[in-house]
C-alpha cells in the first residue's frame, strides 16, 4: 500500500500530522539551538536570552524584563547574566538617571563565533522556502505568526500560573508536626 499524499489524508489525519510535525520540529529546534550554544560554551537558554536582549526595546533590557519574558526567576536570570558577562557576551550598564536601574546589552563582537552557525542555518531554511510561491509563503507566514501569538499567550499564562502558585506556596505556612 502506498503512502497517501496530503490530498488523500482526512482532515483529522492532517490535524494529527500537523500536531506531530510541530512536536518533532519543536524538539529538533531545542536541540539544534543547544548544539549551537554548546559550540561556544553556552546553553540554549543563554543564547535565547541573548536573542531576547537583542530584540528587546532599544537593544538593552533589564534583568526584570528578561525574567518577565522568560518566566525564569530573577535569581536564575542573575545567574545567566553572570555567566554571560563572565564570557563577555553582555555588559551591565547603570542608568545615568536612576543608578538603581541596570541595563543589559549584548557586546556585538561576542556574536562573531555564533554568526556563521546561524547564517548556515538561515541559508538552509531560505533554500527550502524559496521553493514555495508567494501565496504559499503568505500562508506559511500567517501560520507562523498565529502560532507565535498562541505560544506567546500560552507562555504568559503559564508564567502567571507558575508565579501565582509559587507565591501561594510561599505564603502558606507549612503544617506543624503533631505533638
Amino acid at each position: 500500500m502506498s503512502t497517501p499524499t496530503a490530498k488523500e489524508f482526512t482532515r483529522r489525519e492532517l490535524l494529527n500530522k500537523l500536531w506531530e510535525l510541530g512536536r518533532k520540529m519543536s524538539t529538533q529546534t531545542v536541540f539544534l539551538h543547544q548544539a549551537i550554544a554548546q559550540s561556544v560554551g553556552l546553553n540554549a537558554t543563554d543564547t535565547k536570552c541573548i536573542d531576547l536582549i537583542l530584540r528587546g526595546p532599544g537593544g538593552s533590557v533589564t534583568a526584570g524584563w528578561l525574567s518577565d519574558m522568560t518566566g525564569l526567576t530573577t535569581g536564575a536570570i542573575t545567574h545567566i547574566l553572570d555567566r554571560l558577562e563572565k564570557r563577555q557576551f553582555i555588559e551591565r550598564v547603570r542608568d545615568t538617571r536612576d543608578r538603581r536601574k541596570v541595563f543589559i546589552r549584548v557586546l556585538p563582537e561576542s556574536l562573531e563565533p555564533l554568526i556563521p552557525k546561524y547564517e548556515a542555518m538561515g541559508k538552509a531554511y531560505m533554500s527550502l522556502v524559496e521553493q514555495y510561491g508567494d501565496e504559499e509563503l503568505q500562508l506559511i507566514c500567517d501560520y507562523l505568526e498565529k502560532t507565535s501569538e498562541v505560544s506567546e499567550r500560552e507562555l504568559a499564562n503559564m508564567i502567571a500560573a507558575n508565579r501565582s502558585q509559587s507565591s501561594q506556596a510561599k505564603s502558606t505556612p507549612s503544617p506543624r508536626p503533631a505533638e
